[in-house]
């Protein structure tokens, strides 16, 4: 099933879904370590709304009616993801597993602000 959806994602949504994935990574990483406790759960949920507006899209048997383009909804929430990545920025002094974890959310963020921004792009283009 998710190779099904993930064959029909052009690549700016596969940068969307990859940093998701990396946001996700790095929160688990960041439970871990000893100061990582809820480490920017609110990225976290911006990647898990990302993911979940990637497969709501393609996903078979499926037919929503989105309040807006995806490409501005996935803007939207990846910008929002990118803001909260950015706030952990002032952990990063901890240093350790910490350390790694906030800059895999601040990564995988940026991947997903870059690929939403692509995507919206282009579908300014086709519009």
């Amino acid at each position: 099933m998710v190779q099904q959806i993930w064959a029909k994602f052009n690549p700016n949504e596969r940068m969307i879904a990859t940093g998701a994935v990396v946001v996700i990574v790095g929160w688990i990483i960041g439970l871990i370590s000893p100061y990582g406790v809820g480490a920017n759960a609110l990225a976290l949920i911006a990647a898990l709304a990302a993911l979940a507006v990637l497969y709501l899209e393609y996903a078979p048997n499926t037919n929503v009616n989105w309040p807006a383009p995806t490409a501005v909804i996935l803007l939207a929430v990846s910008v929002i993801g990118g803001i909260f990545a950015l706030l952990g920025l002032t952990w990063l002094g901890i240093g350790g597993l910490y350390l790694i974890a906030a800059l895999a959310t601040i990564i995988g963020a940026a991947l997903m602000v870059w690929g939403s921004f692509q995507e919206w792009q282009a579908s300014q283009k086709t519009a």
